[in-house]
Formats: structure tokens, C-alpha cells, sequence
């Protein structure tokens, strides 16, 4: 009878049959997410497989970002300011243009204003071993790695010898900016930058590149680690941005006496 007849072609499914394949897919699933979850302790594992020109945009990725935001805004409220005093001076005699190219002179000189001028770009490379050797040879010196202490120095000798402004990777020197070395990056008015870095002068090519190549100099002991870590050329023309980081003052104020 048809209602007593069986299909072979249908097969009775267990209430068990599904547990083996859905556990084995949630293993995988499980295995390939531990692959892709990036935890601190293996963002630098990962970060050894990468060229060094990845490995700067990664670290640069990583930057604070409350921080750059915070002073981003700061300069912006500073050249709003900046442009209402040139607007009111504009509308004067004279007296106040004198007045206005002596502002115009005084934030170039403290790294509030973009600049531009001959001078030398100087670039330094952590060394080759270096990186071999953050892969697992911990043998390898700290000296084939530029820490700050290197780039401070590089700055300190371009303005003994005459430079006009510095930048360290397109971020401006100025009177408080600090250098220092968090991790295997730097930070250069609290922003994160890494090798290779690049140091930019204004001022007289000859001059910053003879003092730079001087014999027992900063750029000299880096050389002796390895050549290869230290470029450095002169340029007819090049553009330093204006300084980011913050300038207010919460103890400083001028002296009761100065007129």
C-alpha cells in the first residue's frame, strides 16, 4: 500500500546528526578569529613582517587621537586669532603695519607661522641588523636603532650651526618641544613617529651641511654603527609646517618690570 510504501530516496535524520558538523564549523570559526584578533602583545610580533615603510604608517596610525584632535583645535582657535589682530591692524596707519610685520617676524621666530627657505634634509634609518634582530635576535645593539636621544642631538647641532627652524617629520621644533622614546617609536611633541626620520633646516646649505659632516659630530657616531644610517643633502627650497602642540600657559606670565 502507498501508505505503508518507503521512499529510498529520503533518509531519516537523527536528532544528533548536526552536533559534529556545527561543532567543527565553530572550531574553525573559533581558530580563525584567535588568527585575527590583534592584541598588544602581538600587534609588535605582526609588525616584524612588515617593511620598514609599513611599519612607520602603522605606527603613525596608532597616534593619540584625543591628542592630535585637542591640538588641531587649539591651532585653529589661534589663527582665528591670529586673523581678527591682522584685520584690526590692517585697518590703521602705519604705525600698526610696522606693528604687524614685527607679530608677522615673532611667530615665524616661535614656530607659529609656515616658513620656507634653502637649507639640508637629513635622514635617519634604524640599521638592517636592527630589524633582524627585533625578529628574535635580541644580541643586536641598541645602538643599530635612532632613539631620541639621536634625533634631539641632530636638532641641537642644526640650530648650534646656524639653522632658523628644524622640523622632525613635518612636525615643527619649537621652544617646548620634547623628544622621547616610548616603545620602538618616538614622540615628537607628543605625536608618535618612527624610523626612518626625517630632520629638515633652513639656513645656509653649506654652512648646516659642513657643520653636520663635521668629524667626531652627532652624525659621525651614528656613522660608525653603520653608513647606512645616516643621509643627508642640501636643498634649494623647502616648506616647514607651523607648530601643533599646545602653547597655553597656566604659570608663565611676563615680569611686572618689562615695558
Amino acid at each position: 500500500m502507498l501508505g505503508n510504501s518507503v521512499n529510498p530516496f529520503v533518509r531519516k535524520i537523527s536528532k544528533e546528526s548536526w552536533v559534529l558538523p556545527v561543532s567543527g564549523m565553530c572550531l574553525v570559526l573559533g581558530f580563525m578569529i584567535s588568527l585575527a584578533w590583534v592584541t598588544g602583545r602581538n600587534r609588535t610580533s605582526r609588525e616584524n613582517y612588515l617593511s620598514p615603510d609599513q611599519r612607520q604608517s602603522v605606527n603613525e596610525a596608532t597616534m593619540d587621537v584625543d591628542q592630535f584632535q585637542r591640538l588641531s583645535a587649539e591651532v585653529t582657535t589661534l589663527q582665528s586669532q591670529k586673523t581678527r589682530l591682522e584685520n584690526a591692524l590692517s585697518k590703521t596707519g602705519g604705525q600698526s603695519k610696522v606693528l604687524n610685520d614685527s607679530l608677522q617676524e615673532l611667530k615665524a621666530f616661535a614656530g607659529l607661522t609656515p616658513v620656507e627657505g634653502p637649507g639640508v634634509m637629513i635622514t635617519l634609518h634604524d640599521s638592517h641588523p636592527a630589524s633582524e634582530g627585533m625578529g628574535g635576535n635580541f644580541g643586536v645593539s641598541p645602538d643599530f636603532i635612532i632613539h631620541d636621544v639621536d634625533v634631539l642631538k641632530v636638532v641641537n647641532e642644526l640650530v648650534a650651526s646656524g639653522a632658523e627652524a628644524v622640523s622632525v617629520n613635518n612636525h615643527r621644533v619649537a621652544g617646548n618641544t620634547s623628544f622621547r622614546c616610548v616603545g620602538t617609536t618616538i614622540l615628537v611633541n607628543d605625536i608618535k613617529i618612527a624610523s626612518p626620520v626625517v630632520v629638515r633646516g633652513i639656513g645656509d646649505p653649506n654652512t648646516l651641511l659642513g657643520a653636520m659632516n663635521m668629524p667626531g659630530g652627532v652624525l659621525a657616531e651614528i656613522r660608525q654603527t653603520d653608513p647606512r644610517m645616516v643621509q643627508i643633502e642640501t636643498v634649494k627650497d623647502q616648506e616647514l609646517p607651523e607648530f601643533v602642540g599646545s602653547t597655553t600657559r597656566h604659570f608663565l606670565k611676563p615680569a611686572k618690570d618689562v615695558k
